[in-house]
Protein backbone atom coordinates (compact mmCIF):
# COMPACT_ATOMS: atom_id res chain seq x y z
CA UNK A 1 0.00 0.00 0.00
CA UNK A 2 3.04 2.17 0.48
CA UNK A 3 4.56 1.97 -3.01
CA UNK A 4 1.01 3.17 -4.57
CA UNK A 5 1.10 6.04 -2.26
CA UNK A 6 4.58 7.18 -2.94
CA UNK A 7 4.24 6.55 -6.58
CA UNK A 8 0.93 9.15 -6.56
CA UNK A 9 2.67 11.46 -4.36
CA UNK A 10 6.22 11.68 -6.05
CA UNK A 11 4.85 12.75 -8.72
CA UNK A 12 2.16 15.03 -8.18
CA UNK A 13 4.71 17.23 -6.12
CA UNK A 14 7.44 17.52 -9.01
CA UNK A 15 4.34 18.00 -11.29
CA UNK A 16 2.70 21.00 -8.74
CA UNK A 17 5.45 23.07 -8.40
CA UNK A 18 6.85 23.61 -11.91
CA UNK A 19 10.37 21.95 -11.24
CA UNK A 20 12.39 22.44 -13.81
CA UNK A 21 16.05 21.50 -13.72
CA UNK A 22 18.50 24.24 -13.16
CA UNK A 23 20.34 23.97 -16.31
CA UNK A 24 17.96 24.04 -18.66
CA UNK A 25 18.54 25.43 -22.19
CA UNK A 26 16.09 28.32 -21.46
CA UNK A 27 16.41 31.30 -24.66
CA UNK A 28 15.12 34.23 -21.93
CA UNK A 29 18.83 35.98 -22.11
CA UNK A 30 18.24 39.52 -22.99
CA UNK A 31 21.16 39.48 -25.73
CA UNK A 32 22.23 38.83 -29.02
CA UNK A 33 25.42 38.09 -30.60
CA UNK A 34 25.95 39.67 -34.14
CA UNK A 35 29.57 38.56 -35.07
CA UNK A 36 32.27 36.09 -34.02
CA UNK A 37 35.60 36.52 -34.80
CA UNK A 38 37.62 33.14 -33.86
CA UNK A 39 41.42 33.53 -33.24
CA UNK A 40 44.33 31.21 -32.15
CA UNK A 41 43.53 27.67 -31.50
CA UNK A 42 41.09 26.00 -33.54
CA UNK A 43 39.99 23.06 -31.38
CA UNK A 44 39.41 25.26 -28.54
CA UNK A 45 37.71 27.88 -31.19
CA UNK A 46 35.08 24.92 -32.18
CA UNK A 47 33.99 24.25 -28.51
CA UNK A 48 32.87 28.00 -27.98
CA UNK A 49 31.16 27.95 -31.06
CA UNK A 50 28.94 25.06 -30.33
CA UNK A 51 28.35 26.85 -27.18
CA UNK A 52 27.53 30.32 -28.61
CA UNK A 53 25.99 29.45 -31.67
CA UNK A 54 22.43 29.93 -30.00
CA UNK A 55 22.80 33.54 -29.26
CA UNK A 56 23.92 34.34 -33.02
CA UNK A 57 21.46 36.90 -34.63
CA UNK A 58 18.60 36.78 -32.34
CA UNK A 59 15.82 39.96 -32.56
CA UNK A 60 16.93 41.51 -29.32
CA UNK A 61 18.09 45.19 -28.52
CA UNK A 62 21.60 44.29 -26.73
CA UNK A 63 24.12 43.04 -30.00
CA UNK A 64 27.56 42.29 -28.94
CA UNK A 65 29.67 41.65 -31.89
CA UNK A 66 33.22 39.35 -30.17
CA UNK A 67 36.24 38.57 -31.08
CA UNK A 68 38.01 35.39 -29.45
CA UNK A 69 41.61 34.79 -28.86
CA UNK A 70 42.49 30.83 -27.80
CA UNK A 71 45.61 29.24 -26.86
CA UNK A 72 46.51 25.66 -25.83
CA UNK A 73 49.58 24.86 -24.28
CA UNK A 74 50.65 21.30 -23.05
CA UNK A 75 53.87 21.20 -20.87
CA UNK A 76 55.93 18.55 -19.04
CA UNK A 77 55.60 18.88 -15.66
CA UNK A 78 57.83 16.01 -14.23
CA UNK A 79 59.69 12.95 -15.36
CA UNK A 80 60.80 9.50 -13.94
CA UNK A 81 64.73 8.90 -13.81
CA UNK A 82 64.69 7.07 -17.15
CA UNK A 83 63.60 11.04 -18.49
CA UNK A 84 59.79 10.18 -19.52
CA UNK A 85 57.32 12.61 -18.42
CA UNK A 86 54.45 11.31 -15.95
CA UNK A 87 52.30 14.55 -15.26
CA UNK A 88 52.03 17.08 -17.75
CA UNK A 89 50.31 20.97 -17.26
CA UNK A 90 47.52 22.01 -20.11
CA UNK A 91 47.23 25.53 -20.00
CA UNK A 92 44.09 26.93 -21.77
CA UNK A 93 43.62 30.57 -21.68
CA UNK A 94 40.64 32.76 -24.04
CA UNK A 95 40.63 36.63 -24.01
CA UNK A 96 37.31 37.38 -25.29
CA UNK A 97 36.99 41.42 -26.79
CA UNK A 98 33.25 42.26 -26.24
CA UNK A 99 31.97 45.31 -28.72
CA UNK A 100 28.71 47.06 -27.94
CA UNK A 101 28.99 49.70 -29.76
CA UNK A 102 31.69 52.19 -28.82
CA UNK A 103 32.37 50.49 -25.47
CA UNK A 104 34.96 48.03 -25.50
CA UNK A 105 35.24 45.24 -22.78
CA UNK A 106 38.01 42.53 -22.72
CA UNK A 107 37.30 38.99 -20.62
CA UNK A 108 40.28 37.00 -20.00
CA UNK A 109 40.18 33.77 -18.90
CA UNK A 110 42.97 31.48 -17.97
CA UNK A 111 42.92 28.12 -16.22
CA UNK A 112 45.19 24.95 -16.38
CA UNK A 113 45.17 21.80 -14.83
CA UNK A 114 47.24 18.78 -14.64
CA UNK A 115 47.08 15.47 -16.09
CA UNK A 116 49.26 12.18 -15.33
CA UNK A 117 50.91 10.40 -18.31
CA UNK A 118 48.98 6.88 -19.11
CA UNK A 119 50.87 4.31 -21.38
CA UNK A 120 47.65 4.10 -23.22
CA UNK A 121 47.62 7.35 -25.12
CA UNK A 122 44.55 6.27 -26.42
CA UNK A 123 42.65 6.79 -22.95
CA UNK A 124 45.16 10.12 -22.00
CA UNK A 125 43.50 11.87 -25.13
CA UNK A 126 40.24 11.35 -24.09
CA UNK A 127 40.92 12.16 -20.68
CA UNK A 128 42.37 15.67 -22.16
CA UNK A 129 39.64 16.31 -24.56
CA UNK A 130 37.18 15.80 -21.81
CA UNK A 131 38.82 17.83 -19.51
CA UNK A 132 39.26 20.52 -22.11
CA UNK A 133 35.90 20.60 -22.91
CA UNK A 134 34.51 21.27 -19.44
CA UNK A 135 36.85 23.54 -18.97
CA UNK A 136 36.08 25.41 -21.86
CA UNK A 137 32.21 25.38 -21.38
CA UNK A 138 32.71 27.11 -17.64
CA UNK A 139 34.46 29.67 -19.44
CA UNK A 140 31.71 30.13 -22.34
CA UNK A 141 29.01 30.05 -19.22
CA UNK A 142 31.02 32.94 -17.46
CA UNK A 143 31.06 34.65 -20.75
CA UNK A 144 27.85 34.19 -21.05
CA UNK A 145 26.62 35.64 -17.55
CA UNK A 146 29.28 38.75 -18.32
CA UNK A 147 27.06 39.74 -21.21
CA UNK A 148 23.71 39.11 -19.51
CA UNK A 149 24.92 41.66 -16.98
CA UNK A 150 26.07 44.34 -19.43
Amino acid sequence: MKKYIYIILIPLFLLSCEYTPIYSNKNDYNFSIEKINFEGNSEINNLVEKKLIRFLNRDVNKKFIITTNSSYKKISQSKNLTGKTTDYIITIEIIFKIKKGNEQKTLINKDEFMIKSFSDKFEENKLEKIKKKDLVNSMVNELIIQLSRI
